[in-house]
């Protein structure tokens, strides 16, 4: 029998569901997987819905309701999976911004993996990343980092001065064309926004807002919110303030969303921050323009402005209300942008994406 020469690789998340970066561990765990690669996942929390490739330890299974005996016993676990999988990599996707925990689990855990584990910066939002100090950032610099965006690399590079930091960005989903149907999601036309119901980062709240005085209402256009999060039922007073429940509706988290991209006029992203924006590549790639946000960071990235979609200067909702509106009466512009929706998908094809982290691997 030939025996498997690749490393082994632990993929650590917080979780396998709703959020970006654990959408993107999902997604490596099956391209690792595909290549020959054993991989192991370790999720921190019973929330699992993504798809993925791989053993999986959930170590949010029958955990106590008392905070601090939930991570004593969490942070056991977590030495427990690590120990018995013996990876010769770690890719760690968590939020690392609480100073006493990640100083806990660096002794007890991660300080025997010394050079094996690869940090991936998820978010421009960088303190999530890497806890405040000097402490951490002089033990990052002997790792692996990953920045998912440029502009996260070249904030690295310049304010934390890391010289060890590879750019790879997220790939699109390799299950869409599992996932794509011709089912109908609606009979109406509508706009999409996705992402956690979270309005200090997402400002879902005031797209609403920009929904409400923008001619899309009149036009015929509803728009469709996917997801879930702290501000739901914020948003939906928000809704029925406005007397917009026939027209603005929250969807709630849905686990196979590629019918919605596809079927959607086309996708917004109003980010007060991001790291590189999913919902975008996803929608590119299911060749359904893109409204967005010249936001840090990622945005940039993917849409060439008037090209393949439009690219709004960051924070200003007075010219996002005019790109949703132009995208919608200016259907010259319109086709344009949907039949050059694959403008820049080669950068972030799975192959592509695949080599480079293979390439840490050594």
């Amino acid at each position: 029998m030939k025996q498997n020469l690749k490393p082994k690789i632990c993929i650590l998340v917080d979780a396998l569901s709703t959020g970006g970066a654990e959408k993107a561990a999902s997604i490596l765990s099956i391209l690792l997987s595909n290549d020959g690669y054993l991989v192991s996942i370790i999720s921190l929390r019973d929330n699992i819905t993504y798809s993925y490739k791989g053993t999986l330890f959930n170590l949010g299974e029958n955990e106590p309701s008392l905070k601090p005996l939930k991570q004593i016993q969490k942070t056991i676990k977590l030495r427990k999976a690590i120990r018995h999988i013996n990876p010769h990599f770690i890719i760690d996707y968590r939020m690392r911004n609480r100073f006493l925990m990640e100083f806990i689990l660096y002794q007890y855990i991660f300080r025997s993996y010394t050079n094996k584990i690869i940090y991936r910066i998820n978010s421009f939002n960088i303190d999530w990343h890497i806890p405040k100090g000097s402490y951490f950032k002089n033990k990052y610099k002997k790792e692996k980092l990953v920045a998912v965006s440029l502009d996260i690399k070249k904030e690295l590079e310049n304010k934390y001065n890391f010289n060890n930091v590879t750019y790879i960005p997220n790939t699109f989903s390799v299950t869409n064309n599992n996932q794509q149907s011709n089912n109908t999601i609606a009979s109406e036309n509508y706009i999409l926004a996705i992402g956690s119901l979270r309005n200090k980062t997402k400002q879902f709240d005031k797209l609403i807002a920009t929904y409400a005085q923008s001619i899309l209402k009149n036009k015929g256009y509803k728009l469709y919110i996917l997801g879930d999060g702290y501000d739901k039922t914020t948003l939906q007073t928000q809704i029925n303030n406005l007397k917009l429940q026939q027209d603005v509706v929250l969807l709630g988290y849905k686990k196979q969303i590629f019918n919605y991209i596809k079927q959607a006029r086309y996708v917004v992203l109003c980010s007060k921050v991001e790291g590189f924006p999913n919902v975008l590549l996803e929608a590119l790639s299911l060749n359904t323009p893109v409204v967005s946000f010249n936001c840090k960071s990622g945005p940039s990235e993917m849409v060439v402005d008037k090209q393949n979609g439009l690219l709004v200067k960051d924070q200003d909702f007075k010219a996002l209300k005019t790109a949703m509106e132009t995208l919608i009466l200016d259907e010259a512009l319109y086709m344009h942008c949907k039949s050059n929706t694959n403008l820049t998908l080669h950068k972030f094809r799975a192959n592509t994406i695949l080599n480079t982290w293979k390439q840490l691997f050594v």
